[in-house]
């Protein structure tokens, strides 16, 4: 009888440790969380999580499907253009109401190893810095700086303050690598913004003042019409 109590003791200790090491140097837990869930088929590799395959891909879209049905709202995220590189991959910040901290999710592609790697962290919350500082009479946009100069000029004082506000709304992206290969700019007064986009993907909006993300909203492409699209 001693043998098989000292035995399961032993065994649960194993276990214990075996669990402690496995999880040891994350931050976040997504199997410990009621809110966040975990990509089936992802198994914890302290310090990360791992799949076998190329699957970043179908991460990021899980996460975008689940997420929002538990409260997460996207605030910026940016994917490879080529998911079948080596260290493709996909990089994501979302919010919650209530939540003083910021949910960011990674994943990446490493042919040599034939494995999607994935990491879970939570961080500084991002922010919104306003950018469009006071009304504008007009403001100018170019649909495609590169060709030409010529811009046309918005008088319309109620979509002049909607662009703004959105742009001001926009949260800040940091130093990212943008992406997206279509380019226009929008001008108010001195202030210069450039705007790379995908119509499916996001906009990345760029100044003097820094670098911000947003989603790709039809409103802000009917508003200032740098897409023939809309």
């Amino acid at each position: 009888m001693i043998f098989f109590v000292l035995l399961f003791a032993a065994i649960l200790i194993y276990f214990q440790q075996n669990q402690k090491e496995k999880y040891e140097g994350f931050d976040l837990i997504p199997e410990r969380t009621e809110d966040i869930p975990l990509y089936k088929g992802l198994e914890a590799d302290s310090p990360v999580y791992k799949i076998e395959g190329n699957h970043w891909s179908e991460v990021m879209k899980f996460y975008e499907e689940e997420l929002p049905k538990n409260g997460w709202s996207l605030i910026m995220q940016q994917a490879s253009s080529d998911s079948n590189e080596d260290g493709a991959g996909f990089t994501s910040s979302w919010e919650k109401k209530g939540t003083d901290w910021a949910l960011s999710i990674s994943g990446s592609y490493f042919i040599n190893m034939d494995q999607t790697e994935v990491t879970f962290d939570r961080t500084v919350p991002i922010k919104a810095a306003k950018w469009v500082e006071s009304e504008v009479p007009e403001v100018c946009i170019n649909e495609q700086p590169d060709r030409s100069g010529d811009c046309f000029k918005m008088t319309d004082k109620k979509i002049i303050s909607q662009i703004g506000e959105m742009i001001n709304e926009a949260p800040e992206a940091g130093n990212q690598q943008l992406l997206y290969k279509e380019k226009s700019t929008i001008m108010f007064g001195t202030l210069t913004i450039t705007v790379y986009y995908d119509l499916d993907n996001g906009i990345y909006l760029v100044s003097d003042k820094g670098t911000k993300w947003m989603k790709p909203e039809k409103e802000f492409f009917e508003l200032t019409r740098i897409s023939k699209e809309y």
